[in-house]
């Protein structure tokens, strides 16, 4: 029996079925062991490395996990990166140009050089009606000259105005002036809103009629009724006048003579 024994655990097919029942038995027993893990040492992951851990999975097995990569970052457009834009240009050519950050356009310079041009033409066409309402400022006050050499008594009037009409009966009608009182007709005149604006700024008188003695305002229609009713007119005419008044008399009284 023994001598039998000896030959069959010789054999080959003896060995090998006990070496698997004996592998059996081990694993066994480490299924065993490792159902008696804490709860927590069960599902805490255990690190392989900075690349692999393991998650459990169930009551007692442990599987790999490779964690995924994070997401590459969206590359970012830096901010002296440029951005161009495709425009048309007269319907049908397109060319690049730069935007700036944000969306707006840096202009070209072709269009640098037409807002350049544009406020050029600006400043050149401010300049003309500078220059052109300064000659007819200069025109104005030539006029207005000429005038005051006509007489030392200037009645500047409109032809419609009842308070002028006052003004010009007394000095013309009433009174004998030499030389003879000048009057202009404002509303008349092809310069007469002109030349009534650079009196008001003269005189401080806006308005018709205007009597100026040798230049000076001594004032409108009212004013020469009551200079002449109180016997003033003609003493006031002569003392801003001076010798170019060569005769200032009340017609009135040579007739009462």
């Amino acid at each position: 029996m023994q001598s039998e024994t000896r030959s069959i655990q010789k054999q080959k097919f003896y060995q090998s079925t006990v070496a698997a029942m004996n592998a059996e038995k081990a694993t066994a027993g480490d299924t065993k062991a490792s159902s008696h893990l804490s709860h927590t040492d069960r599902e805490q992951p255990a690190f392989r490395s900075s690349e692999e851990y393991t998650y459990t999975v169930g009551d007692d097995e442990e599987q790999p996990a490779i964690p995924r990569a994070p997401p590459e970052p969206q590359q970012q457009l830096k901010d002296s990166e440029p951005v161009t834009e495709e425009i048309p240009i007269a319907g049908r050519t397109k060319m690049t140009v730069t935007k700036e950050k944000g969306g707006d356009e840096i202009k070209t310079d072709a269009e640098t050089e037409a807002v350049s041009v544009h406020e050029d033409e600006e400043e050149e066409e401010e300049e003309k009606k500078q220059q052109k309402l300064e000659h007819e400022q200069q025109k104005v006050k030539a006029e207005l000259n000429e005038m005051l050499k006509r007489s030392p008594i200037v009645i500047f009037s409109k032809s419609y105005c009842p308070f002028s009409r006052k003004a010009k009966t007394v000095l013309l009608e009433k009174y004998s002036i030499v030389p003879a009182p000048f009057v202009v007709e404002l509303d008349q005149h092809p310069l007469g809103p002109q030349l009534q604006s650079l009196l008001g700024e003269n005189t401080g008188r806006r308005t018709v009629p205007n009597v100026l003695v040798n230049g000076r305002s001594i004032g409108g229609g009212d004013d020469i009724v009551a200079l002449d009713e109180h016997d003033e007119l003609a003493s006031r005419l002569k003392s801003l006048a001076g010798k170019w008044l060569q005769e200032v008399e009340r017609k009135e009284a040579d007739g009462a003579n």
